[in-house]
């Protein structure tokens, strides 16, 4: 068995969210290291909240929580989780698509850099705020004065992560933050030769020089003695990606392009099976695991040294049915 740690996703799940509590026990008797969970479906903090008072060991991330929260309401978030869970919680927090950003919450996303930058920034300060030292953060984007973070008690500071999915966004996360999480639709190429390097280009520059980051990544399963049961399985899971603009832009240099054509098309169409069958074998083993048990063990190996942890999820567009056979699986699959 791996090094790694090893997490349960539970950002795919959806239906009934006390499911999820459910899911997260089962990983924490098997011997999971943390559970994930962000804005997918359920909502972040309420979540962590339920998984903070349900568990006793794992680590809990939020995978992502969006920053279309003030710095303030996020950090009050956050302390709050932190504090329930005995200093189990990392805030693991990103930027979501462009789309949701401006048409769901109708602000500004551009320019999403200088941003970021100064989100981490404030967020950072409102979690380390206190009466005594309330915030004073200057801004363009995100100024906070005053803020105390209500005097939370925590045993530690919150550990602060970003979700990346470019080399900007990943040079940041190493500039400023503790870990990074890797988009789960990396194709593993991109983490084996660009990832390592953008991480450390921006901790060599940034205040953090010469600490580490904790690295980690979500990655999809299909697990299945029947192979082609198995590739299905991500087939589906992914397929969703199609209609996410930087899927492209994260996928296509690496020879995706007629799968990306397919996909497109098929979405455009309204062709649901046409859009799953888009998704090749190629595809899934370059950004999920599928296989048999020892497959898909055998296939975590290539993660080794490249990350600290692997999420795994395993219900994301499928059935119930489908979805929850193939949590057991991997639970039981990946469990210590």
């Amino acid at each position: 068995m791996t090094d790694l740690k090893i997490g349960l996703s539970l950002g795919s799940v959806g239906g009934d969210f006390r499911t999820m509590i459910d899911l997260a026990r089962q990983a924490e008797e098997h011997g999971f290291d943390l559970v994930t969970g962000g804005d997918s479906g359920s909502e972040s903090f309420a979540l962590m909240g339920a998984l903070a008072v349900s568990t006793e060991r794992v680590q809990l991330i939020t995978s992502i929580a969006g920053w279309t929260r003030t710095p303030a309401t996020m950090a009050h978030a956050a302390a709050t989780v932190a504090n329930l869970s005995g200093g189990r919680f990392s805030l693991g927090i990103g930027p979501t698509p462009k789309a949701w950003v401006t048409g769901w919450h109708g602000l500004e996303f551009d320019p999403v850099i200088p941003r970021m930058r100064e989100y981490l920034t404030a967020v950072r300060a409102c979690l380390d705020a206190s009466a005594d030292a309330p915030t004073d953060v200057d801004g363009e984007f995100f100024p906070s004065h005053g803020f105390a973070n209500w005097d939370i008690e925590l045993a530690e500071p919150v550990p602060l992560v970003l979700g990346v999915s470019q080399r900007h966004m990943t040079e940041l996360s190493g500039e400023l933050c503790d870990g990074v999480m890797l988009n789960s639709i990396h194709p593993i190429e991109w983490i084996e030769k660009n990832a390592t390097d953008y991480l450390a280009a921006g901790r060599a520059r940034g205040p953090l020089a010469g600490q580490p980051i904790d690295r980690g990544i979500g990655r999809f399963v299909g697990i299945h003695e029947d192979r082609a049961t198995a590739y299905d399985l991500c087939r589906a899971q992914l397929a969703f990606y199609f209609a996410i603009p930087y899927f492209r832009t994260l996928i296509e240099p690496f020879g995706f392009e007629a799968e990306l054509a397919a996909g497109e098309k098929a979405l455009r169409e309204g062709d649901k099976a046409a859009q799953i069958a888009a998704v090749s074998d190629r595809m899934v083993d370059e950004i999920a695991l599928a296989g048999s048990p020892d497959e898909v063990l055998e296939k975590l190996g290539r993660y080794e040294g490249l990350v600290d942890w692997v999420s795994f999820g395993g219900g994301f567009n499928l059935d119930p049915d489908a979805a929850n056979a193939n949590y057991r699986r991997l639970i039981e699959v990946f469990g210590r």
